[in-house]
């Protein structure tokens, strides 16, 4: 699944004024599958646990997610033009996106403790205070898609543009620059800063992992796997940067000599889209078509854990605090806390 494509297509619904409130179903979460779903000679994992949440407005399609500096989670709703934020509790309150059907995509926090988004169709790079303050800020090229965005060194943030086939940075001041891809129509998507210092991103149809330097270098390195479409991408506690492949069903690993490692997921066809760091060296990703959340670790094993809606769920966004994980379910329409 082309998640950028797909979702935008999908019909915005027109919303308004905040609203906050409280629903929670408890349930038991349990590994997916057989013995084969872990490395050979490993026990399956007792039973977790999680508790699911419902998002105040219907059919929001909660998005990305990030924990924030105020110690509440902040997601993006990409359906109704909304961000919100909940807090460990379940208490939610929503935020309106000023520009009108913006589909709210990636969030993250920004080196100014503020959090920051992206308007894939409203082509801005927006702000948002704890307090729920929104300022957006214009992305030079027009129709460029603005997806991902990641906080950087210094004043910088890091943000993709797929449709405009840019790399683009933003100062906390909200000044942007522009950096052109050298893969025509590369559509590049997942962005994180490496240990290296360097930006890393993928590129879903160009098959490519890309490197670019502050100064605006650019490497690029070619999936193994034909057609993989590689998504989101993360700096991994080892130093590598690890990213999902959603068409090839795999998890890949590259280190900053630019060397990949790929690790397939037992799962048939789930869609790997999102990864982020978790505690030790584990890393959690999202399985969209199957509903299930994955852990892998920095030597390539992985554990899958199905929840309760399964495919009916279809996790997306994940974010990492104090050893638990909380993801998006776009399409119940719900936040899951899982502690494994």
């Amino acid at each position: 699944m082309n998640f950028r494509h797909a979702l935008a297509s999908a019909a915005l619904l027109a919303t308004s004024a905040c609203s906050s409130g409280i629903s929670q179903t408890p349930h038991a979460l349990v590994p997916a599958g057989s013995a084969s779903s872990f490395a050979a000679g490993d026990a399956a994992p007792g039973a977790a646990k999680f508790a699911e949440y419902s998002v105040p407005t219907a059919s929001a399609g909660p998005y990305k997610i990030v924990y924030g500096p105020n110690g509440t989670y902040w997601f993006t709703e990409f359906l109704v033009n909304k961000v919100a934020q909940m807090t460990s509790a379940g208490k939610f309150i929503e935020y309106d996106v000023p520009t009108p059907a913006s589909a709210p995509d990636s969030i993250t926090v920004g080196p100014d403790k503020n959090l920051w988004f992206a308007e894939g169709a409203g082509d801005k790079i927006a702000r948002i205070t704890t307090k729920g303050t929104i300022t957006e800020f214009d992305v030079p090229t027009p129709s460029s898609g603005p997806s991902v965005i990641r906080g950087g060194a210094g004043s910088d943030l890091w943000f993709t543009e797929r449709d405009g086939d840019k790399i683009g940075r933003i100062t906390t001041a909200g000044k942007v620059t522009e950096f052109d891809v050298p893969t025509a129509s590369a559509e590049p998507a997942g962005i994180a800063v490496g240990s290296d210092t360097a930006i890393w991103f993928t590129e879903n149809a160009g098959n490519k992992i890309g490197r670019m330097t502050t100064a605006g270098k650019f490497t690029e390195y070619d999936v193994p796997t034909a057609n993989a479409l590689p998504a989101g991408i993360c700096a991994g506690p080892d130093k590598n940067l690890w990213f999902a492949e959603t068409a090839a069903n795999k998890i890949g690993r590259i280190t900053t000599a630019g060397k990949i490692t790929e690790f397939p997921v037992p799962t048939g066809n789930s869609e790997p889209s999102v990864i982020e760091p978790g505690s030790g060296t584990t890393m959690w990703f999202s399985e969209y078509t199957v509903g299930k959340l994955a852990a892998i670790t920095t030597a390539g094993k992985i554990t899958e854990y199905a929840i309760t809606g399964g495919s009916s769920s279809g996790p997306v966004g994940i974010a990492t605090h104090d050893g638990t994980v909380w993801a998006t379910q776009y399409k119940s329409d719900q936040i899951v806390h899982f502690t494994p």
